[in-house]
């Protein structure tokens, strides 16, 4: 299990990075009378090394020498157990634009040089109201799963929230002065948070709804093979892009499968290949029937996976997420699995044609 930050609002473990020692200094006596333990750093390189200490918040100056804030933070957030902290920017600068580029790389909040006492105290409060709730609520659903204590999903759930809440602050606090251009690219990231956040929120209600299948088994209508393809071939095409490396081969065919759950596999199938093919390498999608039912494949270029990740996929589980920055919660094999559960199918992955890539095939039997 990662090390999260645990934010307990009376005590924590606060990093600052900061270079002029005078405010750093400041600071660290301001908290240290708050209760707080502190962490500090004269430089953004040792700020990411002690960040990997699990501070429950990070107080961090932009104008940095050599590696600046917007670098430290993007540093940070390809440490697996440190994504999810609370990010608090200092600048001397109160420019928008500063404020947007923060706000993408997922900062929480900013205060503006010089500030007072009050100003940091009332910002850390804020980020402990907002935060605590949430991770309340996912410590609990861990404490329920067990076998899932390793996720790091919390941040996946977080981290869209951060952008929408941070945009509109930004516009309610500067209603009467915001350009109409500086508005637009406002509701653009608020738009953005919001999209990334549909999708989480529906690939989480499919899988639990399919595992409540599991347990409470109806009988579920069937639909067409080829007409279930095409649109999860569409589906992840418009969430990846793409259109011009997918070809898609189906003959007819029905399989036992309601109409929602064929579309959520095949879509899950297509975007898992584009997510680990780069643009450019082929992604083919057939539908063939057979005897005993409907094969359904999806073959990539990519990176593949080992026979050991292939024998151990499952809700919440992402692997090399230490080698690359993978956006989701890890439920996208896990609800194509389900769907062949249920239907009586079966799913297999395999490397692809001389080892290259990975071929997924599902297997439905006869509607």
């Amino acid at each position: 299990m990662s090390h999260g930050p645990s934010l307990q609002p009376d005590r924590m473990k606060i990093l600052i990075i900061e270079d002029e020692p005078a405010i750093r200094e400041n600071l660290q006596l301001l908290l240290e009378m708050h209760r707080h333990t502190v962490l500090a750093a004269a430089d953004g390189p040792e700020g990411v090394r002690l960040a990997a200490q699990h501070p429950d918040l990070i107080l961090c100056d932009v104008g940095l020498p050599g590696l600046d804030g917007y670098g430290v933070i993007t540093a940070i957030q390809q440490l697996p157990a440190c994504r999810d902290i609370p990010f608090i920017f200092l600048t001397a600068r109160a420019d928008r634009q500063d404020q947007r580029r923060g706000m993408a790389l997922g900062a929480d909040d900013y205060i503006t040089k010089p500030f007072t006492q009050r100003d940091i105290i009332d910002a850390i409060n804020a980020r402990v109201r907002r935060q605590q709730p949430l991770r309340e609520r996912v410590g609990a659903l861990l404490s329920e799963h067990r076998s899932q204590i390793g996720a790091r999903w919390s941040h996946e759930l977080m981290t869209p929230l951060t952008g929408i809440l941070g945009g509109l602050q930004m516009i309610e606090a500067e209603a009467d002065t915001i350009k109409p251009a500086e508005l637009r690219e406002l509701l653009a990231l608020i738009r953005s948070g919001a999209a990334r956040q549909l999708v989480l929120s529906r690939k989480l209600v499919c899988y639990f709804e399919l595992e409540e299948l599991k347990v409470a088994p109806r009988e579920t209508s069937c639909s067409d093979a080829p007409a279930g393809i095409e649109a999860g071939a569409a589906l992840a095409v418009k969430t990846g892009g793409r259109a011009h490396d997918i070809t898609t081969r189906c003959e007819p065919g029905t399989v036992p499968v309601s109409k929602s759950h064929l579309l959520a596999a095949v879509t899950e199938l297509v975007d898992n290949a584009l997510r680990f093919s780069a643009a450019g390498q082929p992604v083919r999608v057939t539908g063939s029937a057979h005897a005993a039912g409907y094969r359904i494949e999806v073959l990539d270029q990519g990176v593949g996976m080992t026979p050991e990740q292939c024998a151990h996929i499952g809700p919440f589980v992402q692997f090399d997420r230490d080698k690359r920055e993978q956006q989701g919660l890890g439920l996208g094999l896990a609800i194509v699995q389900s769907v062949a559960h249920i239907a009586g199918g079966r799913l297999r992955l395999a490397p692809g044609p001389g080892g290259r890539g990975l071929l997924a095939t599902l297997d439905l039997p006869r509607a």
